[in-house]
Protein backbone atom coordinates (compact mmCIF):
# COMPACT_ATOMS: atom_id res chain seq x y z
CA UNK A 1 0.00 0.00 0.00
CA UNK A 2 1.15 3.33 -0.99
CA UNK A 3 2.20 5.69 1.47
CA UNK A 4 0.72 9.17 1.85
CA UNK A 5 2.95 12.09 2.31
CA UNK A 6 1.86 14.23 5.77
CA UNK A 7 2.31 18.11 4.91
CA UNK A 8 2.30 19.69 7.99
CA UNK A 9 1.69 23.48 7.57
CA UNK A 10 3.95 26.03 8.60
CA UNK A 11 1.38 28.77 9.76
CA UNK A 12 2.01 32.28 10.18
CA UNK A 13 3.44 33.18 13.85
CA UNK A 14 3.22 37.15 13.39
CA UNK A 15 -0.48 36.68 12.41
CA UNK A 16 -1.33 34.31 15.19
CA UNK A 17 0.19 36.17 17.50
CA UNK A 18 -1.80 38.99 16.86
CA UNK A 19 -4.84 36.93 16.65
CA UNK A 20 -4.73 35.54 19.75
CA UNK A 21 -3.73 38.22 21.58
CA UNK A 22 -6.09 40.87 20.34
CA UNK A 23 -9.29 38.06 20.13
CA UNK A 24 -8.41 36.25 23.22
CA UNK A 25 -8.29 32.95 21.30
CA UNK A 26 -5.89 29.89 21.87
CA UNK A 27 -2.67 28.99 19.89
CA UNK A 28 -4.21 26.07 18.27
CA UNK A 29 -7.44 28.07 17.24
CA UNK A 30 -5.65 30.89 15.54
CA UNK A 31 -3.13 28.43 13.89
CA UNK A 32 -6.51 26.49 12.15
CA UNK A 33 -7.77 29.56 10.93
CA UNK A 34 -4.44 30.88 9.48
CA UNK A 35 -4.44 27.35 7.94
CA UNK A 36 -7.66 28.32 6.11
CA UNK A 37 -6.28 32.17 4.99
CA UNK A 38 -7.72 33.80 7.96
CA UNK A 39 -4.57 35.91 8.87
CA UNK A 40 -5.75 39.47 10.27
CA UNK A 41 -8.17 40.21 13.20
CA UNK A 42 -10.68 42.04 11.33
CA UNK A 43 -11.40 38.80 8.90
CA UNK A 44 -11.25 35.89 12.06
CA UNK A 45 -13.67 38.50 13.70
CA UNK A 46 -16.16 38.36 10.51
CA UNK A 47 -15.99 34.59 10.35
CA UNK A 48 -16.41 34.38 14.07
CA UNK A 49 -19.50 36.43 14.36
CA UNK A 50 -21.42 35.50 11.24
CA UNK A 51 -24.45 37.88 10.39
CA UNK A 52 -27.56 37.42 7.62
CA UNK A 53 -27.03 40.93 7.24
CA UNK A 54 -23.76 40.68 5.47
CA UNK A 55 -25.31 38.69 2.48
CA UNK A 56 -24.89 40.06 -0.68
CA UNK A 57 -27.48 41.93 -2.17
CA UNK A 58 -29.51 39.66 -4.80
CA UNK A 59 -30.12 42.82 -7.43
CA UNK A 60 -26.62 42.72 -8.00
CA UNK A 61 -26.65 39.47 -10.09
CA UNK A 62 -27.78 40.07 -13.80
CA UNK A 63 -31.13 39.45 -14.92
CA UNK A 64 -32.33 40.06 -11.27
CA UNK A 65 -34.74 42.84 -11.86
CA UNK A 66 -36.21 41.16 -14.71
CA UNK A 67 -36.50 37.83 -13.25
CA UNK A 68 -38.42 39.35 -10.06
CA UNK A 69 -40.73 41.86 -12.01
CA UNK A 70 -41.71 38.11 -14.15
CA UNK A 71 -42.42 36.29 -11.50
CA UNK A 72 -44.70 39.44 -9.76
CA UNK A 73 -46.58 39.72 -13.28
CA UNK A 74 -47.15 35.54 -12.63
CA UNK A 75 -48.99 36.46 -9.75
CA UNK A 76 -50.68 38.92 -10.73
CA UNK A 77 -52.01 37.41 -13.42
CA UNK A 78 -52.20 33.90 -11.62
CA UNK A 79 -50.16 32.40 -13.84
CA UNK A 80 -49.57 28.92 -13.82
CA UNK A 81 -45.67 28.35 -12.75
CA UNK A 82 -43.60 25.24 -12.96
CA UNK A 83 -40.37 24.60 -10.68
CA UNK A 84 -37.93 22.40 -12.71
CA UNK A 85 -35.32 20.74 -10.76
CA UNK A 86 -32.81 18.49 -10.73
CA UNK A 87 -32.87 14.59 -9.11
CA UNK A 88 -29.45 15.62 -6.50
CA UNK A 89 -30.04 16.70 -3.34
CA UNK A 90 -28.83 19.96 -4.55
CA UNK A 91 -31.96 20.08 -7.33
CA UNK A 92 -34.27 18.96 -4.65
CA UNK A 93 -33.77 21.40 -1.81
CA UNK A 94 -33.49 24.10 -4.80
CA UNK A 95 -37.25 23.07 -6.00
CA UNK A 96 -38.68 22.94 -2.73
CA UNK A 97 -37.19 26.13 -1.44
CA UNK A 98 -39.16 28.13 -4.37
CA UNK A 99 -42.66 26.07 -4.28
CA UNK A 100 -42.94 26.68 -0.54
CA UNK A 101 -41.51 30.20 -0.89
CA UNK A 102 -44.04 30.94 -3.75
CA UNK A 103 -47.35 29.15 -2.02
CA UNK A 104 -46.09 31.66 0.82
CA UNK A 105 -46.60 34.17 -1.62
CA UNK A 106 -50.06 33.06 -2.93
CA UNK A 107 -48.82 31.48 -6.19
CA UNK A 108 -49.71 27.95 -6.11
CA UNK A 109 -46.19 26.81 -8.25
CA UNK A 110 -45.88 22.92 -9.75
CA UNK A 111 -42.66 21.31 -9.82
CA UNK A 112 -41.03 19.34 -12.24
CA UNK A 113 -37.89 16.38 -11.27
CA UNK A 114 -36.64 14.20 -14.30
CA UNK A 115 -36.07 10.80 -13.71
CA UNK A 116 -32.27 10.07 -14.35
CA UNK A 117 -32.73 6.94 -16.23
CA UNK A 118 -35.50 8.11 -19.00
CA UNK A 119 -34.91 11.74 -19.06
CA UNK A 120 -31.52 12.46 -18.45
CA UNK A 121 -30.10 15.21 -16.48
CA UNK A 122 -31.97 18.83 -17.17
CA UNK A 123 -34.66 20.09 -18.96
CA UNK A 124 -35.57 18.28 -21.97
CA UNK A 125 -37.75 19.05 -25.04
CA UNK A 126 -39.94 16.44 -24.13
CA UNK A 127 -40.71 17.76 -20.24
CA UNK A 128 -41.33 21.67 -21.93
CA UNK A 129 -43.85 20.04 -24.49
CA UNK A 130 -45.69 18.10 -21.44
CA UNK A 131 -45.58 20.74 -19.52
CA UNK A 132 -46.70 23.61 -21.94
CA UNK A 133 -49.72 20.95 -22.58
CA UNK A 134 -50.47 21.24 -19.02
CA UNK A 135 -51.33 24.79 -19.35
CA UNK A 136 -47.77 26.08 -17.85
CA UNK A 137 -46.57 29.88 -18.17
CA UNK A 138 -43.40 30.23 -16.86
CA UNK A 139 -40.58 27.75 -16.08
CA UNK A 140 -38.28 28.29 -13.54
CA UNK A 141 -35.09 25.99 -13.76
CA UNK A 142 -33.51 25.32 -10.68
CA UNK A 143 -29.80 24.17 -10.24
CA UNK A 144 -29.76 23.31 -14.17
CA UNK A 145 -30.51 24.99 -17.32
CA UNK A 146 -27.17 26.85 -18.16
CA UNK A 147 -26.98 24.18 -21.11
CA UNK A 148 -30.40 23.76 -21.88
CA UNK A 149 -30.54 25.26 -25.46
CA UNK A 150 -32.73 22.88 -27.43
CA UNK A 151 -35.02 22.95 -24.61
CA UNK A 152 -34.69 26.73 -24.39
CA UNK A 153 -35.39 27.33 -27.96
CA UNK A 154 -38.45 24.62 -28.18
CA UNK A 155 -40.22 26.85 -25.32
CA UNK A 156 -39.77 29.69 -27.00
CA UNK A 157 -41.23 28.60 -29.95
CA UNK A 158 -44.56 27.43 -28.12
CA UNK A 159 -45.06 30.72 -26.16
CA UNK A 160 -43.71 29.46 -23.08
CA UNK A 161 -41.61 31.79 -20.49
CA UNK A 162 -38.42 30.35 -19.22
CA UNK A 163 -35.89 32.00 -15.96
CA UNK A 164 -32.90 30.06 -15.81
CA UNK A 165 -31.79 30.01 -12.34
CA UNK A 166 -28.12 27.84 -12.27
CA UNK A 167 -24.63 27.96 -10.89
CA UNK A 168 -23.35 25.43 -13.44
CA UNK A 169 -20.41 26.90 -15.08
CA UNK A 170 -21.94 28.63 -18.87
CA UNK A 171 -20.64 28.44 -22.12
CA UNK A 172 -19.83 30.79 -24.58
CA UNK A 173 -23.62 31.27 -25.38
CA UNK A 174 -26.64 31.43 -23.43
CA UNK A 175 -30.03 29.42 -23.72
CA UNK A 176 -32.70 31.72 -24.83
CA UNK A 177 -34.42 33.01 -21.87
CA UNK A 178 -36.58 35.92 -20.13
CA UNK A 179 -33.79 35.80 -17.46
CA UNK A 180 -30.62 33.99 -16.68
CA UNK A 181 -29.81 34.29 -13.29
CA UNK A 182 -26.20 32.62 -12.58
CA UNK A 183 -23.02 34.04 -10.66
CA UNK A 184 -21.16 32.53 -13.02
CA UNK A 185 -21.82 34.47 -16.13
CA UNK A 186 -19.06 36.09 -17.42
CA UNK A 187 -21.04 39.22 -17.28
CA UNK A 188 -22.30 39.13 -14.03
CA UNK A 189 -20.94 41.68 -11.46
CA UNK A 190 -22.22 39.37 -7.96
CA UNK A 191 -19.39 39.54 -5.72
CA UNK A 192 -19.74 35.58 -4.55
CA UNK A 193 -19.26 33.54 -7.45
CA UNK A 194 -19.87 29.49 -5.31
CA UNK A 195 -23.54 30.00 -4.48
CA UNK A 196 -24.92 25.87 -4.57
CA UNK A 197 -28.30 25.72 -7.10
CA UNK A 198 -30.20 26.40 -3.90
CA UNK A 199 -28.08 29.44 -3.25
CA UNK A 200 -29.08 30.84 -6.42
CA UNK A 201 -32.64 30.28 -6.03
CA UNK A 202 -32.74 31.82 -1.98
CA UNK A 203 -31.39 34.78 -3.81
CA UNK A 204 -34.16 34.95 -6.28
CA UNK A 205 -36.76 34.40 -3.44
CA UNK A 206 -34.68 37.06 -1.16
CA UNK A 207 -35.49 39.40 -4.41
CA UNK A 208 -39.05 38.48 -4.96
CA UNK A 209 -40.07 39.20 -1.31
CA UNK A 210 -38.31 42.95 -1.49
CA UNK A 211 -39.98 43.12 -4.63
CA UNK A 212 -43.08 42.45 -2.85
CA UNK A 213 -42.50 44.80 0.02
CA UNK A 214 -41.50 47.42 -2.06
CA UNK A 215 -44.97 47.07 -4.16
CA UNK A 216 -46.65 48.20 -0.05
CA UNK A 217 -46.55 44.55 1.34
CA UNK A 218 -46.24 44.97 5.03
CA UNK A 219 -43.06 42.75 6.35
CA UNK A 220 -45.67 41.07 8.84
CA UNK A 221 -47.00 39.33 5.91
CA UNK A 222 -43.85 38.49 4.10
CA UNK A 223 -42.14 35.10 4.26
CA UNK A 224 -39.82 34.68 6.93
CA UNK A 225 -36.32 33.49 4.79
CA UNK A 226 -34.60 32.73 7.84
CA UNK A 227 -36.86 29.50 8.11
CA UNK A 228 -35.66 28.35 4.48
CA UNK A 229 -32.24 28.38 5.20
CA UNK A 230 -32.60 24.44 6.62
CA UNK A 231 -32.66 23.62 2.91
CA UNK A 232 -30.16 26.58 1.73
CA UNK A 233 -27.81 24.42 4.34
CA UNK A 234 -28.66 21.03 3.17
CA UNK A 235 -28.26 21.93 -0.94
CA UNK A 236 -24.93 23.12 -0.52
CA UNK A 237 -23.39 20.97 2.17
CA UNK A 238 -24.41 17.79 -0.20
CA UNK A 239 -23.52 19.77 -3.25
CA UNK A 240 -19.82 20.53 -2.00
CA UNK A 241 -20.14 24.00 -1.86
CA UNK A 242 -17.51 26.30 -0.48
CA UNK A 243 -17.97 26.77 2.40
CA UNK A 244 -17.06 30.80 2.40
CA UNK A 245 -18.50 33.97 1.95
CA UNK A 246 -22.08 33.91 1.74
CA UNK A 247 -22.63 30.23 1.81
CA UNK A 248 -20.98 30.23 4.88
CA UNK A 249 -23.17 32.44 6.70
CA UNK A 250 -25.76 30.86 5.13
CA UNK A 251 -24.82 27.02 5.85
CA UNK A 252 -24.54 28.87 9.89
CA UNK A 253 -27.93 29.75 10.25
CA UNK A 254 -29.30 26.88 8.44
CA UNK A 255 -27.44 24.66 10.85
CA UNK A 256 -29.18 26.36 13.42
CA UNK A 257 -32.94 26.13 11.70
CA UNK A 258 -32.23 21.97 11.03
CA UNK A 259 -31.68 21.68 14.73
CA UNK A 260 -34.50 23.07 15.67
CA UNK A 261 -37.06 22.07 12.62
CA UNK A 262 -40.62 21.31 13.63
CA UNK A 263 -41.01 20.63 9.63
CA UNK A 264 -42.57 17.30 9.32
CA UNK A 265 -40.40 16.19 6.26
CA UNK A 266 -36.82 17.07 8.03
CA UNK A 267 -38.12 15.46 11.29
CA UNK A 268 -38.92 12.15 9.73
CA UNK A 269 -35.71 11.69 7.46
CA UNK A 270 -33.42 13.05 10.82
CA UNK A 271 -35.30 10.19 13.01
CA UNK A 272 -34.50 7.36 10.18
CA UNK A 273 -31.44 8.59 9.66
CA UNK A 274 -30.68 8.14 13.80
CA UNK A 275 -30.08 12.64 14.14
CA UNK A 276 -30.86 14.02 16.99
CA UNK A 277 -29.42 17.25 19.25
CA UNK A 278 -27.68 19.51 17.71
CA UNK A 279 -27.16 19.24 13.77
CA UNK A 280 -23.70 19.31 11.95
CA UNK A 281 -22.39 19.61 8.95
CA UNK A 282 -21.43 15.79 8.92
CA UNK A 283 -25.32 14.82 9.65
CA UNK A 284 -26.36 16.36 6.78
CA UNK A 285 -23.09 14.79 4.22
CA UNK A 286 -23.56 11.13 5.56
CA UNK A 287 -27.24 11.27 7.01
CA UNK A 288 -29.48 13.14 5.16
CA UNK A 289 -27.70 14.00 1.79
CA UNK A 290 -27.71 10.27 0.61
CA UNK A 291 -31.01 9.67 1.54
CA UNK A 292 -32.51 12.12 -0.38
CA UNK A 293 -29.90 11.81 -3.48
CA UNK A 294 -30.51 7.67 -3.37
CA UNK A 295 -34.63 7.88 -4.65
CA UNK A 296 -32.91 9.97 -7.67
CA UNK A 297 -29.59 7.66 -8.15
CA UNK A 298 -32.07 4.67 -8.51
CA UNK A 299 -35.86 5.91 -8.97
CA UNK A 300 -37.32 8.88 -9.16
CA UNK A 301 -36.70 11.85 -7.16
CA UNK A 302 -40.05 13.41 -6.67
CA UNK A 303 -40.80 12.01 -3.71
CA UNK A 304 -38.06 13.90 -1.72
CA UNK A 305 -39.73 17.06 -2.84
CA UNK A 306 -42.61 15.89 -1.60
CA UNK A 307 -41.02 14.88 1.92
CA UNK A 308 -39.41 18.39 1.88
CA UNK A 309 -43.00 20.13 1.57
CA UNK A 310 -45.49 17.64 3.11
CA UNK A 311 -47.15 18.65 6.52
CA UNK A 312 -48.55 14.90 6.99
CA UNK A 313 -46.16 13.59 9.67
CA UNK A 314 -47.18 9.85 8.57
CA UNK A 315 -46.54 10.55 5.09
CA UNK A 316 -43.24 12.29 5.70
CA UNK A 317 -42.37 9.05 8.00
CA UNK A 318 -43.76 6.62 5.15
CA UNK A 319 -41.25 8.82 2.29
CA UNK A 320 -38.56 9.00 4.83
CA UNK A 321 -38.64 4.75 5.40
CA UNK A 322 -38.71 4.62 1.40
CA UNK A 323 -35.46 6.85 1.21
CA UNK A 324 -33.78 4.61 3.59
CA UNK A 325 -34.88 1.58 1.98
CA UNK A 326 -33.08 3.05 -1.44
CA UNK A 327 -30.03 4.22 0.41
CA UNK A 328 -29.36 0.72 1.29
CA UNK A 329 -29.81 -0.42 -2.11
CA UNK A 330 -27.75 2.31 -3.50
CA UNK A 331 -24.78 1.28 -1.00
CA UNK A 332 -25.06 -2.59 -2.40
CA UNK A 333 -25.23 -1.15 -6.21
CA UNK A 334 -22.27 1.25 -5.20
CA UNK A 335 -20.10 -1.97 -3.75
CA UNK A 336 -21.26 -3.81 -6.70
CA UNK A 337 -19.62 -1.44 -9.49
CA UNK A 338 -16.84 -0.43 -7.18
CA UNK A 339 -15.67 -3.65 -7.76
CA UNK A 340 -16.33 -4.25 -11.08
CA UNK A 341 -14.55 -0.91 -11.81
CA UNK A 342 -11.80 -1.74 -9.98
CA UNK A 343 -11.28 -5.56 -11.36
CA UNK A 344 -11.24 -3.01 -15.00
CA UNK A 345 -8.41 -0.82 -13.38
CA UNK A 346 -6.23 -3.71 -12.29
CA UNK A 347 -6.39 -4.21 -15.83
CA UNK A 348 -5.75 -1.51 -17.67
CA UNK A 349 -4.53 1.38 -15.35
CA UNK A 350 -0.78 2.65 -15.43
CA UNK A 351 -0.68 4.64 -12.38
CA UNK A 352 3.35 5.50 -12.90
CA UNK A 353 2.39 6.94 -16.36
CA UNK A 354 -1.33 7.74 -16.57
CA UNK A 355 -2.76 10.82 -14.50
CA UNK A 356 -6.24 10.15 -15.96
CA UNK A 357 -8.30 6.71 -15.12
CA UNK A 358 -11.29 6.36 -17.67
CA UNK A 359 -13.42 3.66 -17.90
CA UNK A 360 -16.86 1.91 -19.82
CA UNK A 361 -18.94 -0.58 -19.04
CA UNK A 362 -22.52 -2.10 -19.72
CA UNK A 363 -23.04 -3.05 -16.84
CA UNK A 364 -23.11 -0.13 -14.46
CA UNK A 365 -26.17 1.30 -12.86
CA UNK A 366 -25.73 5.20 -14.15
CA UNK A 367 -26.94 6.19 -10.83
CA UNK A 368 -24.20 5.61 -8.63
CA UNK A 369 -21.21 5.96 -11.10
CA UNK A 370 -20.16 9.54 -9.98
CA UNK A 371 -20.00 8.07 -5.60
CA UNK A 372 -17.68 5.41 -7.65
CA UNK A 373 -15.59 7.99 -9.38
CA UNK A 374 -15.34 9.71 -6.04
CA UNK A 375 -14.26 6.19 -4.40
CA UNK A 376 -11.59 5.57 -6.87
CA UNK A 377 -10.15 9.16 -6.91
CA UNK A 378 -9.70 8.41 -3.34
CA UNK A 379 -7.80 5.35 -4.51
CA UNK A 380 -5.69 6.68 -7.10
CA UNK A 381 -5.41 9.88 -6.72
CA UNK A 382 -6.10 10.82 -10.07
CA UNK A 383 -9.11 12.65 -11.92
CA UNK A 384 -11.32 9.60 -12.85
CA UNK A 385 -14.33 9.30 -15.60
CA UNK A 386 -17.01 6.60 -15.72
CA UNK A 387 -18.89 5.59 -18.32
CA UNK A 388 -22.42 3.65 -18.05
CA UNK A 389 -23.07 2.66 -21.98
CA UNK A 390 -26.89 1.41 -23.25
CA UNK A 391 -26.27 0.77 -26.73
CA UNK A 392 -24.23 3.40 -28.73
CA UNK A 393 -24.50 6.37 -26.00
CA UNK A 394 -23.12 6.51 -22.22
CA UNK A 395 -23.75 8.59 -19.68
CA UNK A 396 -20.55 9.33 -17.63
CA UNK A 397 -19.26 10.89 -14.75
CA UNK A 398 -16.03 12.15 -13.63
CA UNK A 399 -14.30 13.17 -10.72
CA UNK A 400 -11.34 15.38 -10.29
CA UNK A 401 -8.58 16.26 -7.59
CA UNK A 402 -7.58 19.68 -6.87
CA UNK A 403 -4.97 19.90 -9.14
CA UNK A 404 -6.68 19.11 -12.15
CA UNK A 405 -10.10 21.30 -13.73
CA UNK A 406 -12.36 18.22 -14.97
CA UNK A 407 -13.93 20.45 -16.92
CA UNK A 408 -11.61 22.24 -18.52
CA UNK A 409 -10.42 18.66 -19.24
CA UNK A 410 -13.84 17.56 -21.13
CA UNK A 411 -13.62 21.10 -23.19
CA UNK A 412 -10.52 20.24 -24.59
CA UNK A 413 -11.84 17.15 -26.34
CA UNK A 414 -15.23 18.45 -26.23
CA UNK A 415 -15.10 17.51 -30.41
CA UNK A 416 -15.73 13.87 -29.10
CA UNK A 417 -19.08 14.27 -26.68
CA UNK A 418 -22.29 14.76 -27.08
CA UNK A 419 -22.61 17.42 -24.16
CA UNK A 420 -20.92 17.98 -20.78
CA UNK A 421 -21.10 20.46 -18.09
CA UNK A 422 -20.06 20.55 -14.07
CA UNK A 423 -17.94 22.32 -12.16
CA UNK A 424 -13.89 22.06 -11.73
CA UNK A 425 -14.00 18.72 -9.63
CA UNK A 426 -17.09 17.16 -10.51
CA UNK A 427 -18.69 16.69 -14.13
CA UNK A 428 -21.27 15.10 -16.25
CA UNK A 429 -21.30 14.08 -20.28
CA UNK A 430 -22.44 12.07 -22.42
CA UNK A 431 -20.65 10.13 -25.43
CA UNK A 432 -21.35 7.85 -28.25
CA UNK A 433 -19.74 4.30 -27.60
CA UNK A 434 -17.85 4.95 -31.29
CA UNK A 435 -15.93 7.80 -30.13
CA UNK A 436 -15.26 6.38 -26.80
CA UNK A 437 -12.04 5.50 -27.42
CA UNK A 438 -10.69 8.75 -28.77
CA UNK A 439 -12.49 10.86 -26.03
CA UNK A 440 -10.35 8.48 -23.46
CA UNK A 441 -7.11 9.14 -25.74
CA UNK A 442 -7.60 13.11 -25.77
CA UNK A 443 -8.22 13.61 -22.51
CA UNK A 444 -5.40 11.20 -21.07
CA UNK A 445 -3.05 13.07 -23.25
CA UNK A 446 -4.22 16.50 -22.09
CA UNK A 447 -4.16 14.99 -18.12
CA UNK A 448 -0.89 14.10 -18.84
CA UNK A 449 0.38 17.55 -19.86
CA UNK A 450 -1.21 19.20 -17.24
CA UNK A 451 -0.35 16.77 -14.14
CA UNK A 452 3.36 16.15 -12.75
CA UNK A 453 3.69 13.56 -10.27
CA UNK A 454 3.89 15.73 -7.65
CA UNK A 455 0.44 16.58 -8.17
CA UNK A 456 -0.97 13.13 -7.94
CA UNK A 457 0.95 11.98 -4.84
CA UNK A 458 -1.30 10.84 -1.87
CA UNK A 459 -1.07 13.48 0.83
CA UNK A 460 -2.61 14.79 3.73
CA UNK A 461 -2.79 18.20 4.97
CA UNK A 462 -2.01 18.80 8.91
CA UNK A 463 -2.77 21.51 10.93
CA UNK A 464 0.00 21.34 13.63
CA UNK A 465 1.88 18.52 15.58
CA UNK A 466 0.24 17.98 19.12
CA UNK A 467 0.80 15.47 21.66
CA UNK A 468 -2.85 14.08 22.75
CA UNK A 469 -2.44 14.97 26.37
CA UNK A 470 -3.33 19.02 25.02
CA UNK A 471 -5.98 17.68 23.37
CA UNK A 472 -8.53 18.35 26.41
CA UNK A 473 -12.23 18.53 26.35
CA UNK A 474 -12.44 22.53 26.90
CA UNK A 475 -10.31 22.85 23.55
CA UNK A 476 -12.11 20.72 21.08
CA UNK A 477 -15.14 22.17 21.93
CA UNK A 478 -13.60 25.32 21.28
CA UNK A 479 -12.09 23.53 17.55
CA UNK A 480 -15.85 22.56 16.62
CA UNK A 481 -17.44 25.90 17.82
CA UNK A 482 -15.63 26.45 14.52
CA UNK A 483 -17.85 24.29 11.87
CA UNK A 484 -19.41 24.22 9.73
CA UNK A 485 -16.83 22.02 8.25
CA UNK A 486 -16.73 21.16 4.40
CA UNK A 487 -15.13 22.46 1.53
CA UNK A 488 -13.40 25.27 1.95
CA UNK A 489 -12.78 24.91 5.15
CA UNK A 490 -11.94 21.54 6.12
CA UNK A 491 -12.44 19.90 9.66
CA UNK A 492 -8.68 20.35 11.46
CA UNK A 493 -6.17 17.62 11.47
CA UNK A 494 -3.67 16.56 13.88
CA UNK A 495 -0.86 14.57 13.90
CA UNK A 496 1.07 13.03 17.16
CA UNK A 497 4.06 11.15 17.45
CA UNK A 498 5.18 8.14 18.77
CA UNK A 499 1.87 7.20 20.48
CA UNK A 500 1.44 3.77 22.41
CA UNK A 501 -1.24 1.74 21.48
CA UNK A 502 -3.19 -1.22 23.23
CA UNK A 503 -6.33 -2.73 24.00
CA UNK A 504 -6.36 -3.10 19.79
CA UNK A 505 -9.54 -4.36 18.63
CA UNK A 506 -10.87 -5.15 14.84
CA UNK A 507 -14.34 -4.19 14.25
CA UNK A 508 -17.25 -3.96 11.70
CA UNK A 509 -19.27 -7.01 10.31
CA UNK A 510 -16.14 -7.75 7.57
CA UNK A 511 -13.72 -6.61 10.22
CA UNK A 512 -12.82 -3.35 8.05
CA UNK A 513 -12.36 -0.99 11.02
CA UNK A 514 -10.37 -0.53 14.19
CA UNK A 515 -9.81 1.12 17.48
CA UNK A 516 -7.32 0.78 20.17
CA UNK A 517 -6.70 3.13 23.14
CA UNK A 518 -3.70 5.49 23.41
CA UNK A 519 -1.32 5.44 26.32
CA UNK A 520 -3.28 8.21 27.83
CA UNK A 521 -6.63 6.42 28.19
CA UNK A 522 -7.88 8.32 24.61
CA UNK A 523 -9.09 6.33 22.34
CA UNK A 524 -8.50 6.13 18.53
CA UNK A 525 -10.93 5.27 16.18
CA UNK A 526 -10.41 4.49 12.62
CA UNK A 527 -12.57 3.24 9.82
CA UNK A 528 -12.08 1.45 7.25
CA UNK A 529 -7.86 1.37 8.37
CA UNK A 530 -7.89 -2.18 9.68
CA UNK A 531 -5.72 -3.39 6.21
CA UNK A 532 -3.32 -0.39 6.50
CA UNK A 533 -2.48 -1.37 10.61
CA UNK A 534 -2.70 -4.83 10.26
CA UNK A 535 0.36 -4.73 7.72
CA UNK A 536 3.75 -6.38 8.75
CA UNK A 537 5.51 -4.24 11.58
CA UNK A 538 2.93 -1.40 11.44
CA UNK A 539 2.23 -2.56 15.57
CA UNK A 540 5.38 -3.44 16.79
CA UNK A 541 6.11 -0.03 17.96
CA UNK A 542 4.71 3.11 18.87
CA UNK A 543 2.60 5.19 15.91
CA UNK A 544 2.62 7.96 14.62
CA UNK A 545 -0.71 9.27 13.28
CA UNK A 546 -2.83 12.04 11.89
CA UNK A 547 -6.72 12.68 13.29
CA UNK A 548 -9.30 14.52 13.85
CA UNK A 549 -10.05 15.28 17.52
CA UNK A 550 -13.88 14.36 18.33
CA UNK A 551 -16.23 14.20 21.22
CA UNK A 552 -17.97 10.77 21.38
CA UNK A 553 -21.42 10.96 23.57
CA UNK A 554 -22.94 7.51 24.41
CA UNK A 555 -25.54 7.09 27.44
CA UNK A 556 -24.55 11.08 28.75
CA UNK A 557 -21.13 10.88 29.25
CA UNK A 558 -18.44 12.53 26.95
CA UNK A 559 -15.44 10.99 26.26
CA UNK A 560 -12.89 12.17 23.67
CA UNK A 561 -11.82 9.97 20.43
CA UNK A 562 -9.61 10.46 17.78
CA UNK A 563 -11.03 9.64 14.29
CA UNK A 564 -7.91 8.36 12.57
CA UNK A 565 -6.98 9.65 9.03
CA UNK A 566 -3.70 7.57 8.77
CA UNK A 567 -1.22 5.73 10.21
CA UNK A 568 2.53 4.91 10.36
CA UNK A 569 5.32 3.50 12.37
CA UNK A 570 6.82 6.23 14.41
CA UNK A 571 10.33 5.27 12.93
CA UNK A 572 9.42 6.73 9.09
CA UNK A 573 9.75 10.27 8.30
CA UNK A 574 8.40 12.31 5.54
Amino acid sequence: MKRKKWTIAKGDPVAEKKICAELGLSPVIARILVNRGLKDVESVNLFLNPSLTRLENPMAMADMDIAVERVLTALDLKEKIVVCGDYDADGITSTALLVSFFKEIGIDAEYYIPERGSDGYGLSIKAVETLASNGAKLLITVDNGISAFEAADRAKSLGLDLLITDHHLPGTKLPQAVAILNPNRVDCGYPFKGLAGVGVAFKLATAVRTGLYRRGVEKAKLPNLKKLLDVVAIGSIADAAKLSDENRIMTSFGIEELSKTQKSGLLAIKEVAGLNGTATCRDIGFGIAPRLNAAGRLGRADICVELLLTDDRLRAREISLKLDEENNRRKKTQAEVFKLAMQMAENTFDPENDKVLILGSDGWNAGVIGIVASMMVEKFNVPVALVCFDGETGRGSARSIQAFDITGGLNATSDKLIRFGGHKMAAGFSVTLKNFDDFKKNLLTFANEKLSSEDTAPAIDIDLAVSPVDLDMELIKKIHSLAPFGTGFAVPVFASHKVGTKNFKIMGANGQHVKFTLENGAEAIGFNMAELLLEKGMLDGPLDIAYTPEINKWRGTERIQLRMIDARPARETD
